[in-house]
C-alpha cells in the first residue's frame, strides 16, 4: 500500500507540468515571470527518467517508488530553478548594459539550428515533433523556445564580455615599466659546458685529467677507471649545487676548452673540463617587447573578466527575485 502511494505521488510531481497550465508563474525576477512550462523544459524530467530507465532499471525503480528519490528529483528541480534564475539575471544585466541580443538574430540563429538538425535527420517539423515526444523532449515547439532561451543566454554572456574587453590595450610605457622592473626575468647567467670527475686518489685523478687533454670521450674515460662523472652537461655560472664555490673561481676565469689543474676541496679532487661557454646576459626591450605586451593584455583581460562577475554579481543582489513555488517535500 505505501509503495502505491509513492508511485502516486510521484506520479503527481513528475506530471505537474501537464496538468498544470503553462503560465502557471513559479518564479519573479525582477518583474520577468518564470513559468511553470519554462522550468519543466529546463529540467526535462521525463527524458532524464526515461534514460535513466535505459541504463539502470533498478535505480530507475529506487528513485520512482522510494521517499528519498521523489526528494532528489525534487532537490534536482529546485537546482535547475535556481540556474534558471541565474541566467534570467544575467540576460537582464546584459539588457541593463544596452548589449541584450537581437530578436531578430536569436530567432535566426534557431531556426537555422532547427533547419539543420531536419537536415542532419532527413526528418520533417512533423516527424522531429514526434521525435521529441517519443524521447521525453516535448514538442517542437517546445523544443525551439528551450533553444531561444539558450541562444539568447549565451549571445548575452558573449555581449557582456566583449563589451568589458572592447577598450582594453596595452601602451608602450606600460610595455617598458613592465620591462624596467622584470629584468631578472629576462636575465639569462653565462652557461658552462662542464666535464667533472672527484675521486679522493690524487694519482686517479692526474690520470683522469690528461684523459680529457687526450679528448678522450667521457664515457670511455669512466669505463676505463671504473668511476661515475659527477657532471656531465651545461651548468649556470656559480651554481654551487653542482660544483664547490671555491672551484668556480678558475671556472669563471677559464678559456673554452680547458682541462684545469686538478683542484682538491675538502679532501676531494675535482678533475674539471671547460667545453664551452655561453655568454649569458639581458634581452633587449625588443627581443622581449611582444612577450611583455601578450602577459599585460593577458593580465587585463583577466581583471576586465573578473570586473563582470563582480558587476553581475553587485546586479543580482539588487535584484527582486520571489520565489512563488513551495515544495512540499523539499523544506529550504
Amino acid at each position: 500500500m505505501k509503495k502505491l502511494l509513492l508511485v502516486v505521488v510521484f506520479t503527481t510531481i513528475v506530471l505537474s507540468s501537464i496538468s498544470l497550465a503553462q503560465q502557471d508563474v513559479v518564479a519573479i525576477v525582477n518583474g520577468r515571470n518564470v513559468t511553470m512550462d519554462e522550468w519543466n523544459r529546463e529540467a526535462n524530467i521525463q527524458k532524464l527518467l526515461m534514460e535513466i530507465q535505459s541504463s539502470n532499471e533498478i535505480f530507475y525503480s529506487v528513485l520512482t517508488t522510494s521517499q528519498e528519490g521523489l526528494v532528489l528529483l525534487e532537490r534536482y528541480k529546485l537546482k535547475v530553478l535556481d540556474t534558471l534564475i541565474k541566467k534570467i539575471l544575467f540576460i537582464q544585466f546584459a539588457e541593463s548594459l544596452k548589449v541584450q541580443p537581437d530578436e531578430k538574430t536569436v530567432k535566426a540563429d534557431v531556426e537555422n539550428e532547427i533547419k539543420k538538425l531536419l537536415t542532419d535527420l532527413k526528418m520533417t517539423e512533423q516527424q522531429f515533433n514526434d521525435y521529441l515526444m517519443q524521447f521525453g523532449m516535448g514538442t517542437l515547439s517546445d523544443y525551439r523556445q528551450k533553444l531561444y532561451f539558450q541562444r539568447t543566454y549565451a549571445l548575452s554572456l558573449a555581449n557582456v564580455y566583449a563589451l568589458y574587453l572592447k577598450d582594453i590595450a596595452v601602451t608602450d610605457d606600460e610595455i617598458k615599466a613592465y620591462y624596467d622592473k622584470n629584468k631578472d626575468k629576462y636575465t639569462v647567467s653565462t652557461q658552462y659546458d662542464l666535464v667533472v670527475f672527484k675521486t679522493k686518489d690524487k694519482a686517479l685523478a692526474d690520470s683522469i685529467r690528461q684523459e680529457l687533454v687526450k679528448k678522450t670521450a667521457v664515457e670511455e674515460i669512466s669505463k676505463k677507471y671504473n668511476i661515475t662523472v659527477t657532471v656531465n652537461g651545461m651548468v649556470s655560472q656559480n651554481d654551487t649545487t653542482k660544483l664547490p664555490q671555491a672551484l668556480w673561481i678558475y671556472v669563471n676565469s677559464a678559456i673554452k676548452g680547458t682541462a684545469l689543474p686538478v683542484q682538491q676541496v675538502s679532501g676531494e679532487y675535482y678533475v674539471i673540463q671547460v667545453r664551452d661557454i655561453k655568454v649569458g646576459g639581458t634581452k633587449s626591450l625588443d627581443q622581449v617587447k611582444e612577450e611583455i605586451k601578450n602577459a599585460l593584455l593577458s593580465q587585463k583581460q583577466e581583471q576586465a573578466k573578473q570586473k563582470v562577475l563582480t558587476d553581475f554579481d553587485a546586479f543580482s543582489k539588487k535584484a527582486k527575485i520571489d520565489i512563488l513555488y513551495k515544495s512540499s517535500i523539499v523544506k529550504n
